[in-house]
């Protein structure tokens, strides 16, 4: 077992947050962080003295001396930046997504299978929110019965980011890959079971006017072998501030979390009591899956999000917008 991991960082936006959760870890050693912007390395250079610096990513991923890369560049980095890690014996943190596209997600697969002994996790911070842990207890004590419905949406809230920011210039962006796969994750943590196909549409009426080509929404239904559905959407261009619906409805009971509130009903009746849920979402609880990561690296305990949780996300992810694209039900490719 490892005792110490020695960390490189790559991209300095959301990967400044990783590494405070590195520095602060007793298991890690951060020896060098990467980013393309000058500015971003200037500022890490006044900060952090010690920790070295590159405009190169290939110097953290083939560093010989780095055991954990984490990665937290522009999605379409991820794939290469990932495999090159892989290949050169290292284990993998990534941010959400994946990949983003087949061909992308195919390779990937492929690298992991001939490393058996590499471990990846991704970023899915709602796991730790207090909200979800609380539902995924009761699920786990059987308070709702058979689960046969979930409904989301990812609201992103944050319209000038994809009409002006890197997202605008990046051929067929995936409001998919980039917002709804958190809760695609979250689904499939509670239901213990992977879907078997999809059907999905879009529109981009929201950013019909600006440099953002892309869908702004797209909605999908996901069905179980079972019959279980999952309804999610990926809202991008909403009047909103950024949330997350989520709706989980059992035979017994049915969880809802809206744009303010968090409660379970557990009766049909109009004035039935409703169980508050605290939903108090602290900025240490979005480090949850990242310190679960590096435990897992350091000991046996298993990561609360595992390698085969991102390929199942990734995998419907991906068979959402081939559907959108294909106006039909498409099986999901693992």
């Amino acid at each position: 077992m490892i005792k110490k991991l020695n960390v490189g960082i790559i991209g300095l936006g959301v990967g400044l947050n990783h590494l405070q959760c590195f520095i602060q870890n007793k298991n890690c050693r951060v020896i060098s962080v990467c980013d393309f912007d000058e500015k971003k390395i200037k500022v890490i250079q006044s900060k952090f003295p010690k920790i070295k610096t590159t405009l190169v990513d290939k110097d953290i991923t083939e560093d010989k001396n780095i055991d954990l890369v984490c990665i937290a560049s522009y999605d379409i980095y991820h794939c290469d930046q990932l495999i090159t890690s892989v290949k050169n014996n290292k284990h993998v943190f990534v941010e959400k997504p994946l990949c983003t596209n087949y061909k992308e997600f195919i390779k990937i697969k492929e690298i992991l299978k001939k490393n058996p002994k590499i471990k990846i996790s991704s970023n899915f911070i709602l796991r730790g929110a207090p909200q979800f842990i609380a539902l995924n207890r009761m699920i786990e004590k059987k308070k709702f019965g058979k689960i046969f419905y979930i409904s989301g949406e990812y609201n992103y809230g944050r319209l000038s980011k994809i009409i002006n920011g890197w997202r605008s210039n990046m051929i067929n962006y995936s409001v998919t890959h980039g917002g709804a796969i958190h809760i695609i994750d979250l689904a499939l943590s509670f239901l213990k079971k992977k879907p078997k196909e999809v059907v999905a549409s879009g529109n981009n009426i929201s950013t019909a006017k600006t440099n953002f080509k892309s869908n702004d929404i797209i909605n999908s239904t996901i069905k179980f072998e079972d019959n279980t559905i999952v309804n999610i959407t990926s809202n991008f261009g909403c009047v909103m501030p950024h949330h997350h619906t989520f709706k989980l409805y059992g035979t017994e009971r049915t969880f809802i979390q809206d744009y303010k509130r968090v409660y379970v009903s557990n009766s049909r009746q109009m004035n039935n009591k409703i169980i508050k849920i605290n939903d108090n979402y602290l900025n240490k609880n979005k480090k949850k899956i990242l310190e679960s990561f590096i435990d897992s690296l350091v000991s046996k305990k298993k990561p609360l999000v595992s390698q085969n949780d991102v390929i199942s996300s990734m995998a419907i992810s991906l068979a959402i917008d081939k559907s959108v694209k294909s106006n039909k039900w498409e099986k999901i490719r693992y």
